[in-house]
């Protein structure tokens, strides 16, 4: 209940937190907020011209929902304090069309929410006086990277500052000669860096591992904890969230979600009607204590749903399942037929040494051509014969072919397959920002 009594002593309240005064914490901050966004912000001025508040969380229809479309188009015009109070822009590529961007601004108030709520999630994971290696940006001042890093040393944890992967031997070096115990990144790198790292036998014992930054499913979490022998925990987070988001306590039932800041609900992604607690839809968000730009009822586009039941830790705070997909991510492979990476994932990392690979769609009027190309680590200098090569080729053909929707369109005659296999000895990076399937 770590987060619990964080949040308890953030929102004052005067008896031990519950449902009740929590919710009503969060109605009069979103009613507050929607004033203050109507003050200050021209954007939200014109959304709320009929709206001044809502008289119960069930009124949350009532609010206008906003998407990714109204940052790119009206994003200055939602900022709500003067220039000289912004102290990050972050610039994020969108998924339609070439030459679109959004473009989200903090406060240094608002930064410093993010790592208040590290400091307390982290503590999940690290205690005083062990050694965290970042596996994120952390270049940039107020990058996320630096965000741990400045949760870190509140928290009298030492950071070590390694960057996104690049190198498995530069890497673990480092780790090594950090006495590095516990790790936060990206899924695809961590699990990568671990099958390094048991391949070469290296004297690294790692504790815990925090994934962040990419979705993640139960094929991730169990190849990450038979590389590692260590307990993995998930995070949700994103830029517009301010990067801090949810996470896992160590009974690992659901990303609890730290509800003082973040109003999350879950709604049908067609409709946009809400659905109830274990339902699958769109994650929508509001945050409730940003000054620079606020977004309220923003529609993230991604697919998860609120978890069920208790946790045993006891903590009454809502918990958001694992990210199922980013809608904007879906590939088509004919009528009613959809991939994600996310099911690629699933499939794909159960391949012994599988490091890294990449996923192209193309589109050639009568058929759909599935270009794959994967990435095994490979440490000696022997060559894999033909036999061999073609023997994995056809077991990952059938490993796509178990999924469904692959299937149906293979029958259909609409998918081909073309599968290139790479021996490394080092990472391979194939994409630059988000991974994601790519459609040509």
């Amino acid at each position: 209940m770590i987060l619990d009594d964080w949040i308890e002593e953030k929102i004052k309240v005067k008896n031990n937190l519950d449902r009740q005064n929590l919710e009503s914490y969060q109605l009069n901050t979103l009613n507050n907020l929607i004033t203050y966004a109507k003050q200050n912000s021209p954007f939200y001025r014109e959304l709320y011209k009929n709206l001044d508040k809502i008289n119960s969380l069930d009124e949350l229809y009532k609010i206008p929902i906003i998407s990714d479309k109204d940052i790119i188009e009206n994003g200055n015009k939602m900022i709500c304090v003067s220039q000289s109070e912004i102290s990050r822009i972050v610039t994020l590529n969108t998924s339609g069309t070439m030459g679109q961007y959004k473009r989200i601004f903090f406060t240094k108030e608002d930064q410093n929410l993010t790592v208040d709520f590290f400091i307390h999630g982290l503590s999940f994971l690290v205690e005083k006086n062990d050694t965290m290696m970042i596996m994120m940006p952390c270049e940039r001042e107020n990058s996320v990277g630096d965000l741990i890093k400045k949760a870190l040393i509140n928290m009298e944890v030492t950071p070590v500052l390694n960057g996104t992967l690049l190198s498995f031997e530069k890497t673990t070096d480092l780790m090594i000669k950090n006495n590095v115990n516990s790790i936060v990144g990206m899924p695809v790198e961590i699990l990568a860096l671990g099958r390094y790292i048991k391949e070469r036998k290296l004297p690294i014992e790692i504790k815990s591992i925090l994934l962040s930054a990419d979705t993640v499913n139960d094929t991730f979490i169990d190849e990450i904890k038979n590389v590692y022998n260590c307990d993995v925990y998930n995070h949700f987070g994103m830029t517009e969230t301010g990067l801090g988001g949810a996470v896992d306590c160590i009974y690992h039932e659901g990303m609890h979600i730290r509800e003082n800041d973040l109003l999350v609900e879950i709604v049908n992604p067609r409709t946009k009607e809400s659905l109830k607690e274990g339902e699958i839809g769109e994650v929508l968000i509001t945050t409730l204590s940003r000054k620079a730009m606020p977004l309220i009822r923003y529609a993230t586009g991604d697919i998860s749903s609120i978890t069920t039941g208790n946790c045993p830790c006891k903590s009454i705070l809502k918990r958001l399942n694992k990210i199922e997909y980013r809608i904007n991510d879906r590939v088509y492979l004919g009528k009613n037929l959809y991939i994600n990476i996310n099911m690629i994932d699933n499939i794909l990392f159960k391949l012994k040494d599988l490091i890294n690979y990449k996923i192209e769609i193309e589109n050639n009027h009568n058929f759909y051509e599935l270009n794959l190309q994967l990435a095994f680590l490979h440490l000696n200098n022997e060559n894999m014969s033909y036999a061999y090569n073609n023997k994995l080729k056809n077991k990952i053909k059938d490993l796509l072919l178990s999924n469904s929707t692959i299937e149906k369109s293979f029958e259909m005659g609409n998918l081909k397959f073309n599968i290139k296999l790479i021996y490394t000895k080092e990472y391979i990076n194939f994409y630059k920002g988000k991974r994601k399937i790519i459609f040509n």
